[in-house]
């Protein structure tokens, strides 16, 4: 019957449609023929059912929700009342509840602390439906045995199994970050660089724990979170295998042991929606290249459908390319990605040791590939340029870039030396210093008795470069906070400083007209958060910003020239990473025909031209071209704010 009507569908589409197969655009159409046709109708009762399709029809009914298992404390509004508690975690006498943070396929998840050790955790109380008999409780003490031997950075540690009255929990580390499903819908895709890192670290987590013979079943953005300083942990090590052994055991031993495929559609590779049992290590690299996908375009490789269509489409279709998403995907990237979603395990990485080594060139920071990876305002990715030609040396390409090599290997040496070095200058500097005074018959000033200052690294800020402090201009006390902020909450403190609170791109004008060539000074502490400090500066008819600790990936520079950011124009500076609270001095010194910005008293790069090819970033934008300070989603204090007058 092959041969049919060009007025009814073919077999195939009726095959299609019958297995749930068939493209929606057409899928409408055969179904609004087969309601008025009685002989497609007796067609459709002679198609077989398909193995396949009926143990995915299976392992739908047990998926996951696909729920963020907890979120960030700092996106909780309100503690949980009280009486929303379980007494028996009230009244637990080692830990004392603090909030409820999130719930997810497996159980809710609490905030807590130990009450002895004063130790934040996370206390994860499993579903009652899969510890609802003995076998099933002994399972998750094996399981959660097996969780608490991995110790590896990129894993969220597992402390302890508890139980308080009929509740069983898990009792984790804490982590007061965000979940990549989270970050995503903030920040919309990534930047390749971002999550190309991100993967990467899950990967370095999942290679520990292939390592030991633990695979995790159940990868996804909500099961990756990523810390204030920028560290991704897996969630859930266990749990998933634990689940997926003992989901419905009680209530249909003879089908779940063959059918329960617990994961979540969007993420779940072929083989784990045909028997989890046999899910190696190849489907948590599946996951992951479906989790890369994500970062990448936003949306998971198949978006629509319900969680029955959505697993069926992981085992027979291809998700659109990235690169028809994208146009700033390296194709090697693309190809990490396609590979590791391939249908057959056989075609994937092997490891999670072999996809680390393939995406260090996209996902470090010093990675030549990474830098040839511009971004927009947006987080999208750019189109790699050529670059403007902003220096004014008439030096060859090849030397610059001999000598920048040269000058990044030198500063790396001295950074990881730099506390000998302090020691032997010391040392050098008082045999000298007495040699001096000998020789002009004067003793030396004596030493401190303990030798504090041989060797040991300074909690001050080096001396200002004024000549004298009365050359200098407070511009904190001429701050109005009711006309000079732009965005975010910020205050005075009654000993004279400037302090904001966490805000994307806050910023405030600081109200003086500066004159051609001026410095511009700031002293601030990082309280809280992990993100730039920026001071907006005016140059001739060109405004800009000298941002610090920038993207997430420790830069410093100035933005923009020429349309261009700091992870592209030559002012980049790399591993310029600010510890919370410590004590920091920025400035520019901005001159006529360039700018220089300055970082703990050292000159740290240099924008040569007028300023008249300099703008600020969209988040950093100003009503007016004048000064300004900026904190991107960081507690700061700045403690002295102050201009020094060069020249008209």
């Amino acid at each position: 019957m092959n041969q049919r009507s060009s007025t009814h569908p073919t077999k195939e589409e009726l095959e299609s449609f019958f297995h749930g197969t068939l493209e929606e655009t057409r899928r409408q159409l055969v179904e609004d023929h087969i309601s008025k046709c009685d002989q497609c109708c007796d067609e459709l009762r002679t198609i077989p059912h398909d193995g396949l399709i009926e143990r995915i029809h299976a392992a739908t009914s047990s998926i996951d929700d696909g729920q963020t298992p907890w979120a960030s404390a700092s996106t909780i509004a309100e503690s949980e009342p009280a009486d929303s508690i379980p007494a028996a975690l009230l009244d637990h006498p080692r830990y004392r509840i603090i909030r409820r943070l999130g719930q997810g396929g497996m159980g809710v998840v609490y905030q807590a602390e130990h009450r002895l050790m004063e130790r934040p955790v996370a206390l994860k109380v499993i579903n009652p439906r899969l510890v609802s008999n003995e076998l099933a409780v002994e399972r998750f003490h094996q399981e959660v045995k097996a969780a608490a031997k991995l110790s590896h950075r990129n894993i969220v540690a597992a402390y302890d199994a508890e139980q308080a009255g009929d509740l069983h929990f898990l009792v984790m580390e804490f982590i007061d970050g965000i979940s990549l499903d989270q970050l995503v819908a903030r920040r919309q895709p990534l930047p390749v660089l971002h999550a190309c890192n991100y993967v990467l670290q899950a990967a370095q987590g999942l290679q520990h724990a292939h390592a030991r013979g633990t695979v995790h079943r159940d990868i996804k953005p909500h099961n990756l979170m990523r810390t204030d300083r920028g560290t991704v942990k897996i969630l859930d090590f266990g749990l998933a295998r634990f689940a997926t052994q003992t989901d419905h055991a009680a209530d249909d031993p003879g089908l779940t042991a063959d059918f329960t495929a617990l994961g979540t559609p969007d993420y779940m590779a072929p083989e784990q929606a045909r028997d989890s049992k046999r899910a190696d290590i190849r489907a948590d690299l599946y996951s992951l290249g479906c989790t890369l996908y994500f970062l990448l375009a936003g949306h998971a490789p198949f978006p629509n459908g319900t969680a029955f269509e959505k697993v069926l489409a992981h085992c027979e279709r291809q998700p659109t390319s990235l690169g028809e998403l994208r146009d700033d995907v390296p194709s090697d990237v693309i190809a990490i990605a396609e590979r590791l979603m391939a249908k057959n395990p056989d075609d994937r990485f092997q490891t999670p040791a072999e996809l680390v080594e393939a995406l260090k060139p996209f996902g470090r920071p010093d990675s030549v590939a990474a830098h040839d990876q511009p971004t927009s305002d947006s987080g999208k990715t750019l189109v790699a340029m050529p670059m403007p030609q902003l220096q004014v040396s008439t030096e060859s390409t090849a030397t610059r870039t001999r000598t920048k090599v040269s000058n990044q290997a030198t500063s790396t040496w001295v950074r990881r030396n730099r506390w000998p070095l302090f020691a032997v200058s010391g040392v050098l500097g008082v045999a000298l210093g007495w040699y001096v005074l000998a020789d002009r018959g004067e003793q030396p000033p004596a030493l401190p008795e303990d030798n504090s200052l041989v060797g040991q690294p300074s909690e001050t800020i080096p001396p200002a470069t004024s000549t004298s402090d009365a050359e200098w201009i407070d511009l904190i006390a001429r701050i109005d906070l009711s006309a000079d902020v732009v965005a975010g909450n910020w205050t005075v403190t009654p000993t004279g400083e400037l302090r904001v609170d966490h805000t994307p791109s806050a910023r405030v004008m600081l109200p003086f007209t500066p004159p051609r060539e001026y410095d511009f000074e700031v002293e601030f502490t990082r309280v809280e958060g992990d993100q730039s400090i920026a001071l907006h500066f005016v140059d001739g008819d060109g405004i800009a910003s000298f941002d610090i600790d920038g993207w997430g990936e420790n830069l410093a520079g100035i933005q923009t020239i020429d349309q261009i950011d700091i992870r592209r124009n030559p002012t980049r500076i790399d591993n310029i990473q600010l510890i919370n609270g410590r004590r920091y001095r920025a400035a520019v010194h901005v001159r006529r025909d360039h700018v220089d910005a300055l970082f703990d008293g050292e000159k740290r790069t240099t924008y040569h031209g007028d300023g008249s090819d300099l703008s600020l970033l969209p988040l950093w934008s100003l009503p007016e071209n004048t000064l300004g300070l900026g904190a991107y989603d960081s507690d700061t204090i700045f403690h002295s704010v102050r201009i020094r007058p060069i020249s008209n």
